[in-house]
């Protein structure tokens, strides 16, 4: 949503009519256009220097549109003014960031708040403002805009955690800046063939823990990839088995505590229902705080808001007369978007990888289940 747009509907549910000041003026006519030489093209304008204009001069001007008691005629020559420090304390008020306003922006901005202007006017003429559901929405205007104002209040406490908080998150959870470079042999578990049955579990796992033995012998991982697809009857090439450097969170759940393993060790086998997996630790190193600083600042950041939000629900606890809205209807959350934060799959996740293609002659597998952990670490292709 562009800043223009979030200014419009803030200002739509604007709780309190922006009085503007009736002076009598005539506005200065701007210069006549200048057409441009045929063939080219009109440059475009300069900003103006805003800063040039007095704070008590006009920058809006409605000719004809002073306030008057219903059915009374406007004065000749009245013209409502907004002086550039009504307009400037109203758009600082609306902003949610102290970046400044695109002129275009500002401009378009004026525009809709003059419609606003004279059709609040206009409203006020037939007695709208006494409409008593126009104040029961202005009521519940105001308690939306009050709670969002709290909102951003906490967000703007919270957007500057300190160094000794930032140091402390990263002392307490100095496990999640283990990064560890990572090789990994996936045994893809044949399928049945008329020629060939499936092998049994126990045949599998004894089959698994040989290419590790294997492995931890010394033997070259890429041949021992090669060597298990072709042993369960794939013709596709094998996965590349180095992964390279991973932190915590980035590998299937049941697969996390490789990251416990030190430089050079490997793994014990795991599985799932497409293949056994193992891992080597290549090199692990702890990430410096300097490395991850922007990130954790920006989890203290929403972790701390959370909180503080959280708190101020959990101090009053709402109840609903269920004679009259029923029993409680648990929320579900909307179609397209993830529950929660962070939801689905971890940023910096690898994507769930589905099994390799079956041997000729062999019955297509079902197909793998991105919603399932485990497949999360089905052998890449």
């Amino acid at each position: 949503m562009s800043r223009f747009t979030k200014l419009v509907l803030a200002l739509s549910c604007a709780i309190t009519p922006i009085a503007y000041g009736q002076q009598p003026a005539t506005p200065a006519q701007p210069p006549a256009p200048t057409a441009a030489p045929a063939g080219q093209a009109a440059a475009a304008a300069p900003a103006p220097a805003t800063t040039n204009v007095p704070m008590s001069e006009p920058v809006i001007t409605l000719k004809g549109a002073c306030q008057t008691k219903t059915g009374s005629t406007p004065p000749t020559g009245c013209v409502s003014s907004l002086t550039r420090e009504q307009f400037e304390k109203l758009t600082t008020a609306l902003q949610q960031n102290d970046k400044p306003v695109p002129p275009d922006v500002k401009q378009r901005f004026a525009k809709r708040y003059a419609d606003l202007l004279v059709l609040a006017d206009a409203a006020r003429q037939l007695g709208m403002e006494n409409d008593l559901r126009v104040l029961e929405i202005l009521t519940f205007a105001e308690t939306q805009i009050l709670a969002q104002s709290l909102d951003q209040h906490y967000m703007e406490e919270y957007a500057h955690p300190s160094d000794q908080q930032i140091q402390d998150y990263y002392n307490q959870n100095i496990k999640k800046y283990t990064e560890v470079t990572l090789q990994r042999i996936s045994i893809p578990i044949p399928q049945a063939t008329a020629d060939k049955p499936k092998p049994t579990d126990d045949e599998q796992k004894a089959y698994a823990v040989k290419i590790r033995e294997r492995w931890v012998a010394g033997e070259d991982p890429a041949k021992l990839e090669k060597e298990v697809y072709e042993h369960a009857g794939y013709s596709t090439t094998s996965p590349d088995v180095n992964l390279g450097a991973r932190r915590p969170g980035s590998l299937p759940p049941t697969h996390e505590v490789v990251f416990e393993l030190k430089a050079t060790e490997i793994s014990q086998p795991f599985n799932d229902a497409a293949a056994y997996y193992i891992y080597k630790a290549v090199s692990v190193r702890q990430v410096p705080l300097s490395e991850v600083k922007s990130t954790i600042e920006t989890t203290l950041q929403r972790q701390m808001y959370q909180d503080k939000i959280q708190q101020i629900k959990s101090s009053v606890t709402p109840e609903l007369n269920v004679a009259y809205f029923g029993p409680d209807i648990p929320e579900q959350p909307a179609q397209g978007m993830r529950p929660g934060m962070p939801g689905g799959m971890r940023p910096g996740a690898p994507r769930p990888m589905p099994p390799p293609p079956p041997p000729a002659g062999a019955a297509a597998p079902p197909p793998a289940s991105n919603a399932t952990p485990a497949n999360a670490g089905a052998p890449p292709q």
